[in-house]
């Protein structure tokens, strides 16, 4: 776990089981949340002809003018070549070492690492990521050398603000971290009394650390889902209800619709953010979204949406006919949820649940 915090400035209120640190004055931060980067494969390959700012460099400007940028790394960055030795896979991921780069170039701060792709090149493809976003000063949640550095929380600090994010994947158990085994946070969902209690104890780990805005990363759900299932709704409200101040859902590859519930964002799948998957006819995963949100002192106060596009293994904006697919699927799926997203570039969702 790579810890970018500094002096702590908040102060707990342990009367409230949901209280979190105040913000004591009127700081607004902006947050950019990305969906999965997988930088290996046909990526990597422009990377090493195209340079660093290649798959994400078109979107630079609008990360950049944010204050923090989260996003979830879908790859070990290592050179090594021993796969994980346990059951096979249909895929494998892996970035070469100069692809932190990439991360870099965009202004990254902090990834989840727990998903099914972390150890594909096993304990050393692992511990070369974790060293890779140390030595760039990314902070990382979700994976680490044991479980206990599996499940600490990652914080950033911006003006006296903390953010963090604890982050759990519900597939690829043999990743699971143990006590003296590196690995992922995993976490099982079939055993929801278990699953709620593990994330009441990484709240309160975030709240042991003075963070204000604790963010919950979930990487869960099948591939190709427009949808989340019931379970997943119900573990989102729950883990909302208990004091998260927002749910980061991902793994589907396709963004899913977004909730506001209390008040707090629920990204039920943010997608992809650069890959080179082939595209699906009909859920075109080719088209994206980048997701902006202004944090104030009293919770979520702008949520707005900037459609994208994967197009040659790099990211750039929309173009008119993928703005308008994106902005017709995205209030078609958030609907189901009672939110209502308006305009096209940049999309603005609304706060008010109806």
């Amino acid at each position: 776990m790579h810890d970018a915090t500094h002096t702590p400035t908040a102060t707990r209120h342990s009367d409230d089981p949901r209280a979190l640190p105040t913000i004591t004055d009127a700081l607004r931060l902006r947050m950019i949340v990305g969906g999965d980067v997988m930088l290996g494969r046909a990526v990597a390959r422009r990377v090493h002809t195209r340079g660093v700012r290649y798959p994400l460099g078109s979107i630079a400007p609008y990360a950049r003018a944010a204050d923090v940028r989260i996003a979830n790394l879908e790859c070990p960055i290592t050179s090594a070549s021993q796969t994980w030795r346990g059951a096979p896979k249909a895929f494998y991921f892996r970035a070469p070492p100069r692809a932190i780069d990439c991360l870099t170039a965009v202004g990254i701060d902090l990834v989840s690492l727990a998903n099914n792709h972390a150890l594909d090149y096993g304990v050393a493809g692992l511990t070369d990521t974790l060293s890779a976003l140390d030595c760039a000063g990314i902070a990382h949640a979700g994976a680490g050398i044991d479980l206990d550095a599996a499940l600490a929380p990652a914080v950033v600090e911006r003006r006296g603000v903390r953010i963090g994010m604890t982050a759990f994947c519900d597939h690829q158990p043999d990743y699971a971290a143990g006590p003296g085994r590196p690995g992922i946070a995993h976490l099982d969902l079939a055993d929801r009394g278990r699953a709620l209690r593990t994330l009441q104890t990484a709240l309160a780990a975030q709240r042991e650390r003075g963070v204000h805005w604790p963010v919950l990363s979930l990487h869960w759900g099948p591939n190709w889902a427009e949808r989340p299932a019931p379970a997943l709704i119900a573990l989102a409200h729950a883990a909302i209800d208990m004091g998260w101040r927002m749910v980061y859902g991902h793994g589907a590859h396709i963004f899913q619709g977004i909730e506001i519930h209390r008040g707090a964002a629920i990204l039920y799948g943010a997608g992809d953010l650069v890959d080179d998957y082939a595209v699906h006819p009909t859920l075109r995963n080719d088209r994206q979204v980048l997701y902006d949100l202004l944090l104030g002192p009293d919770g979520l106060e702008r949520l707005t949406l900037h459609p994208l596009v994967i197009e040659a293994f790099r990211t750039r904006l929309a173009d008119e006919v993928s703005r308008e697919w994106i902005a017709a699927r995205m209030r078609e799926r958030s609907a189901l949820f009672g939110t209502t997203i308006t305009g096209e570039d940049p999309l603005t969702v609304s706060l008010a649940r109806h």
